[in-house]
């Protein structure tokens, strides 16, 4: 995991977040892997997490549910993906489910346009 972003109770949302599961295992993503931890290191509005194993995804979801993402971006393999689409109904997210974005090959890119996106306001739980 990244880093934790505390959430007080009653907080009001200041920005937007864009929360990212990533799977470090996984072959389609792991050249981009560096610099997406640069990228997530650099923009607090980014809660990134690390899962090696679709099994580590429950306990994922339950932390990023807590930092309340308008987005939540999976980079990983379909078995990540899958877990990821899984733990939704799982009621982890108690005030409403974010949008659900799959980052292509895990293309850097693709984040940066989501980060932005969240920025302006075009995305929305």
């Amino acid at each position: 995991m990244s880093k934790v972003l505390p959430i007080v109770k009653g907080e009001p949302r200041s920005r937007p977040r864009v929360a990212l599961l990533s799977n470090p295992k996984s072959q389609s993503s792991l050249a981009q892997l560096p610099k997406i931890r640069a990228f997530c290191a650099d923009h607090p509005d980014v809660f990134h997490y690390e899962v090696e194993d679709a099994a580590q995804v429950g306990e994922a979801m339950k932390s990023i549910a807590r930092v309340r993402p308008c987005v939540l971006a999976i980079n990983g393999c379909d078995g990540t993906v899958h877990a990821a689409r899984a733990e939704l109904g799982n009621s982890h997210f108690p005030a409403g489910l974010p949008s659900l974005v799959v980052l292509a090959s895990g293309k850097l890119e693709s984040l940066q346009q989501l980060v932005e996106q969240a920025r302006s306001g075009a995305l929305q739980p």
